[in-house]
């Protein structure tokens, strides 16, 4: 990742050039911006940034969603689930579980493209939505979750807005 600046002179230059490195749960962050305009920048799991952004702030992120275990039971599923929205801090993200125990909100508005795999959109209502890659979704603080349809991690990027 290639961040930029200004020098003294006005003149365009690289600050930095950073490796990604993913989390242990796949979120790559790249970039945060706070409402009072200061800027932070982390990549992987040193990051010093919560899940989501302040409100007023953004969240520039890649996050992966690996294929379903077909082999793990519904309640190690609501178990795994319950387990990953304590540790980003917000375990009333799950409003309702009745369509897939991952379902959930968040208190942002989120920008998002799928880079590559096979991912549909699943909503309270309505059949899950297909999408293909580069098809972006505007997701308004609804209840969702990305299933993946494929045998492949999806890779899809995001920014995030604090909306609340």
């Amino acid at each position: 990742m290639l961040i930029t600046q200004n020098n003294a002179e006005g003149r365009s230059t690289i600050l930095a050039d950073k490796n990604l490195e993913a989390s242990s749960i796949g979120v790559f962050n790249l970039w945060q911006t706070y409402r009072e305009g200061m800027l932070a920048q982390s990549s992987g799991p040193d990051s010093k940034f919560g899940f989501f952004p302040d409100l007023g702030g953004t969240l520039f992120r890649l996050f992966t969603i690996p294929p379903e275990d077909s082999s793990a039971s519904l309640e190690e599923i609501k178990a795994a689930a319950n387990q990953f929205f304590e540790n980003i801090g917000w375990p009333e993200a799950r409003r309702d579980t009745k369509r897939h125990p991952l379902m959930h909100v968040t208190p942002t508005i989120d920008y998002i493209l799928l880079l590559s795999g096979e991912i549909s959109l699943l909503l309270d209502e309505g059949d899950p939505l297909p999408l293909k890659p580069f098809d972006a979704v505007i997701q308004r603080g609804t209840n969702h979750w990305w299933l993946n349809t494929g045998k492949d991690t999806a890779l899809l990027m995001a920014v995030l807005v604090g909306n609340k």
